[in-house]
């Protein structure tokens, strides 16, 4: 009964990731945020209003899921997606309050980030644990993490069919109704019944999962390791790939980088056979080589080459979570996963301003040279965690 319900839990994760990833307003948000408000500098802001909510917000909410429930967490966070996706699509609208709504909407979009941040990951290990497979962490982790990239390319594809069709306006409102199918999906979820609660108070559940992180070598290095990757060179290579190829291609970049993504994930399921740190080792080295080429032509070519690299970022996400759970303990996995999730956050705004500043002072190229620096770094780090002694513990 126990490997039936948990087979129906896993299965239900891959629904639940599917459509998650469904959001066909994504690769047009921020067109939407400036028809709204008529201001890009306002647009971008609410992308920043939310980023900043939901690091804010990740440390309580993962005190929350540890403390009583996981399913609660998720359900309530598709339940907030739905409404900011609602409020996104009626600040169209209300034309005198339109850019107010969407701070709210970004507000609630932070929250429901927040909500969902760590729960996921600690709901796939304590499934397994319900069977005794922990082990198998990261195939299953990776099958899910694939059926979200798949989502993501559907997503896209209504994306550009229904601009096709109709106008962005619709394109909002189709979003509201995959929001609301988000928020059923999360009602097949179940609580695993092996998992075990934390009896302490929110207070002393965060100090102690604190604690746990700063005392254990093994988990600082990989968090600090982690730190330096962040999401800086993305963030970034949208303006980068606009200055080299017409804007209407840009689309079919993020759609070939999705299907890379999902190859990387669908592919990861082999990187407990590899060796969770070589495959870090290797698919950071891969990244570095793939951006350099494409950096190096610096043409036509070099969205899609760069874009490629997602094939290694599925290797990567996929090991470095399997290490986490591995060393997190039990009655604070969702605590443990957010405050370092809070740190990779911090850490990627602050580089995210560096190397803005380097490409204002010098050029946009360069500071997407300094980015695939950062991951020849990230892949030295790697290397010499690996031939350390703190690797044979992991």
């Amino acid at each position: 009964m126990t490997a039936c319900r948990a087979r129906h839990n896993i299965l239900a994760l891959k629904f639940f990731s599917f459509i998650d990833a469904l959001y066909p307003m994504s690769i047009l948000a921020v067109v939407w945020f400036y028809q709204v408000t008529g201001s890009y500098t306002t647009a971008a802001m609410m992308f920043a209003i939310q980023t900043i909510s939901q690091a804010l917000l990740e440390i309580p909410t993962g005190v929350l899921s540890d403390k009583y429930s996981r399913i609660l967490n998720l359900r309530l966070s598709a339940f907030l997606w739905f409404i900011s996706y609602f409020f996104t699509a009626l600040s169209g609208s209300v034309s005198s309050y339109g850019t107010v709504i969407l701070i709210f909407a970004s507000v609630i979009g932070g929250l429901a980030g927040s909500l969902n941040s760590g729960t996921k990951e600690a709901l796939i290990y304590e499934t397994l644990s319900d069977c005794r497979k922990q082990s198998k962490f990261s195939v299953v982790f990776s099958r899910i993490m694939f059926w979200e990239q798949i989502g993501a390319i559907f997503g896209a594809l209504i994306a550009v069919g229904t601009m096709f069709l109709f106008d962005i306006k619709v394109l909002a409102w189709t979003t509201v109704l995959f929001g609301f199918l988000f928020f059923i999906s999360s009602f097949f979820l179940y609580e695993p019944i092996t998992r075990q609660k934390s009896d302490k108070s929110s207070f002393g559940l965060l100090l102690s999962s604190c604690k746990q992180i700063w005392k254990d070598k093994k988990l600082r290095t990989l968090i600090g390791i982690n730190m330096l990757q962040g999401q800086t060179a993305y963030n970034m290579e949208g303006v980068y790939f606009s200055s080299l190829i017409p804007s209407s291609l840009i689309p079919l970049a993020r759609l070939f980088r999705q299907f890379t993504g999902a190859t990387g994930f669908y592919m990861a399921a082999f990187a407990n056979k590899i060796g969770f740190l070589k495959t870090l080792i290797f698919s950071n080295a891969g990244s570095f080589v793939f951006n350099s080429v494409g950096l190096l032509l610096n043409g036509i070519a070099t969205p899609f080459i760069n874009s490629a690299t997602n094939l290694f970022y599925g290797f990567n996400h996929t090991a470095y979570n399997a290490l986490l759970q591995e060393n997190f303990s039990d009655k604070q996995r969702a605590t443990m996963q957010n405050i370092q999730s809070l740190l990779s956050s911090i850490s990627g705004c602050v580089l995210l301003l560096i190397f803005g500043t380097i490409a204002d002072h010098f050029s946009l190229l360069t500071a997407m040279w300094c980015t695939t620096a950062l991951n020849f770094i990230v892949t030295i780090a790697y290397y010499r965690f690996f031939r350390s002694k703190l690797s044979q513990k992991l």
